[in-house]
């Protein structure tokens, strides 16, 4: 597996995401390894938000008002809408969310998947999908799984591509 980048594809193989060595290693690094860290996570960042293959070359979060625990994450919401705005004067729109979980394979609960659509909502027409991005706690390699909301209400897994 080549550790600089993954990639994520649609079900159908039509549009694919790339995550570079920097977010990667920023959402790595949180990793929740040990039983006493807490979730972490933020927003994740593309400079072409409405292509079919994006790059995702920035990330934010976690924020110091962020409420966490083993379980549970809760953005600060004030902070996260100032570096939103922020990447954006920088060319980066926001494309997904990330955060990690204390499991080995991680999917998205209700909660992730409600926050998921809630900001995708937001967006109005703006987006036709939006990313949840999950980090898993083991392997050298943290576990990592990408699913999108999608604008027509379906939510759908991306696999991951190796090659």
């Amino acid at each position: 597996m080549n550790l600089k980048c993954r990639t994520f594809f649609s079900p159908d193989m039509a549009r694919y995401v790339l995550f570079t060595e920097n977010v990667l290693s920023h959402m790595y690094s949180h990793a929740q390894r040990k039983m006493f860290q807490t979730e972490a996570g933020g927003e994740i960042y593309s400079p072409t938000p409405f292509y079919s293959s994006l790059v995702v070359d920035d990330v934010a979060g976690p924020h110091l008002r962020d409420r966490r625990s083993r379980c549970s994450f809760n953005p600060d919401v004030e902070a996260a809408t100032q570096v939103r705005y922020a990447k954006y004067e920088q060319g980066r729109h926001a494309v997904g969310l990330w955060h990690t979980h204390p499991e080995r394979q991680p999917s998205p609960s209700g909660t992730d998947k409600s926050t998921t659509e809630d900001y995708l909502r937001a967006f109005k027409s703006d987006r036709e999908r939006y990313l949840q991005v999950i980090i898993g706690n083991c392997g050298a390699v943290p576990a990592m799984t990408v699913w999108s909301a999608e604008k027509c209400g379906n939510w759908l897994r991306w696999d991951e591509r190796c090659d």
